[in-house]
Order: structure tokens, then sequence, then C-alpha cells
């Protein structure tokens, strides 16, 4: 009898092992990561795809619903006139060429929050942007963005260097965009 008691304690613990196939199940800790950012930031990896994609759309969706209610335009009735804007493909997922695609509402709100809880200035913090730009292949459009926005400077510095002052172009004439 008091044998009985301690063996099936060790038999009930026993039972709360993980097995393999029940790894990505509820009850063990590779769950705990997908099942934070499914609470927390809406996100769903094996339905929703990229996070950058998954950020852009809930952007849009911010951006129809602030249209519909605030300017009583609805890009989707075909009684209203069309908006070229809102069937755009997502941009480069950079803050410089476009920085309201990167910052968002979002993070205007969220900078707000901590100006309001002591912070000295309202500084956007767009966190849907940020994870979206570690993510994987988010740092190269990151960059590609940029040097995107950064082109034409590079263009107007290089025609003057090559034609005012009379450089010799050594790489051809590619970075004219010819």
């Amino acid at each position: 009898m008091k044998l009985l008691a301690p063996l099936a304690g060790l038999a009930l613990l026993a039972g709360c092992a993980s097995q393999g196939p029940y790894v990505n199940q509820h009850w063990s800790a590779r769950s705990i990561g997908p099942r934070m950012s499914r609470a927390f930031l809406s996100y769903d990896p094996e339905n929703d795809g990229s996070y950058r994609e998954f950020q852009w759309k809930k952007k849009q969706a911010i951006n129809l619903t602030i249209s519909r209610h605030l300017f009583n335009h609805n890009p989707e009735n075909p009684f209203q006139a069309e908006s070229s804007d809102f069937y755009k493909p997502r941009p480069n997922h950079s803050l410089l060429p476009d920085a309201y695609n990167y910052i968002h509402l979002e993070g205007l709100a969220l900078g707000a929050i901590a100006y309001a809880g002591g912070a000295p200035a309202i500084i956007p913090l767009p966190l849907d942007s940020i994870i979206g730009t570690f993510e994987e292949g988010g740092t190269e459009e990151f960059v590609q963005g940029v040097g995107t926005f950064f082109r034409p400077l590079g263009v107007v510095t290089a025609s003057f260097l090559h034609d005012g002052l009379g450089f010799p172009e050594t790489k051809g004439s590619a970075w004219r965009g010819e």
C-alpha cells in the first residue's frame, strides 16, 4: 500500500512527456513562439505566409477602414471612383522610398503611447515593420528600397563628375540606366 501511491504518482508524471510527433502541440516548449505570435500579433505563419506580406495586408485593411469611415470612400464600391492606390502591389519593405508605408499608423500610435508614458518625444515605433525587416529576406528588401531612394542622387553625382568635370568613364554607361 505504501508503494502504490508513489508508483501511481510516477506513472502519472511519466505520462506528461512529449513524444516526437507531438512536438509542435500545445504542451511542448516548441509551441510557445508560434502561440505567442498568434496571440499578440494575430500572425499565423502556416496560413498567413511571410510576415512582410501579412503586415502589408494588415496595413491595407487599416487604410480601407479609415477610407470608408473617415473619408466616406470605398474603393470596392462599383458606384464610386476607382482608387489606383488600393490595388497596387506591395512596395519594397523599406523606410526611405515611402516612410509612411513603413511606419504607418501603428508606428505613430506606439510612439504616442511611449510619449504619454514619459518619452521625451513622439518617436514612431513600427513593430510590425521591424519584425518584417528581420525576417528572412527582409533586410535585402530594406536595403533595396534604400538603394532605390538614393539612386537618383548617385546618378546626379556621377553624371556631374563624368560630364561636368570630364572624369573618364571606367565602367561604361550602365550607371546611367540607359
